[in-house]
């Protein structure tokens, strides 16, 4: 499932703090899934994450500042090579920056939810 909100309108109309809320009230199904487990999962964390920020003029799906990790639900559009060129610029954009990205598949947040969420757990509690 795609977003609704077109990206394009991003530099045309109002600020990338603007469109990360469009982001955030349009989440994709994997995208929303994952927020829902991992919202209750991270009570008791010492780090939080929040879906759609802006970090360094990027909204990475899912954010931890404190622990400096972005999080990326990639469907199946991150297969086109134009998209992954883009993905790869930005993850080397955020790198630089002393932001470490990890990527999951909507496969894998459908199929593996709970590995997924022991691994952060795992990172969130140190």
């Amino acid at each position: 499932m795609s977003r609704k909100v077109p990206r394009q309108k991003r530099s045309r109309k109002g600020t990338v703090e603007q469109f990360a809320v469009l982001l955030r009230n349009n989440m994709t199904r994997a995208e929303s899934i994952f927020w829902k487990f991992l919202k209750r999962r991270q009570k008791g964390w010492v780090h939080q994450f929040l879906p759609q920020v802006v970090v360094e003029g990027y909204i990475p799906d899912f954010y931890c500042d404190t622990l400096k990790l972005a999080i990326e639900i990639d469907g199946k559009i991150h297969l086109r090579k134009d998209i992954k060129r883009k993905d790869a610029l930005r993850t080397r954009r955020l790198r630089k920056a002393g932001i470490t990205v990890v990527r999951f598949k909507n496969a894998d947040v459908f199929s593996s939810l709970n590995k997924i969420l022991d691994l952060l757990e795992e990172v969130a509690m140190e």
